[in-house]
């Protein structure tokens, strides 16, 4: 992934950062982030908002949900705390996700899925 614009560490961003290209945060950012491209979050930076993105790789710590058009990595050392939303998501072992997934699921035409009656995963 090309870097593009970097948002270097000790660098705090303050509302909204929108925009087309790759975007590295190593910094801080304190709102949503909204990119017609790839988002790379390194393993110090911390962005508190919502993402959307192209592809997210995440190192660092995320407050926010992320919504991403075809990925979210969570790499090791990962933290996210929301709602992620793509259709490929990647989580190392040793990432942390409180929050739940979104992944779409795409089904041949015409064929229905059964609603369930319960839900099997309470006790």
């Amino acid at each position: 992934m090309d870097n593009g614009t970097v948002i270097s560490p000790g660098m705090v961003v303050n509302g909204t950062v929108r925009g087309k290209g790759p975007l590295t945060v190593q910094g801080r950012v304190d709102g949503r982030i909204t990119l017609d491209g790839d988002l790379r979050i390194a393993a110090k930076a911390n962005v508190q908002g919502d993402i959307e993105v192209d592809t997210a790789e995440v190192k660092g710590l995320v407050k926010g949900g992320i919504k991403a058009r075809t990925s979210v990595t969570l790499d090791a050392g990962a933290q996210v705390e929301g709602v992620i939303e793509a259709s490929r998501v990647e989580i190392d072992p040793s990432a942390r996700l409180k929050g739940r997934l979104v992944m779409p699921l795409n089904l041949p035409r015409g064929l229905k899925v059964p609603t369930p009656t319960r839900d099997p995963w309470a006790s």
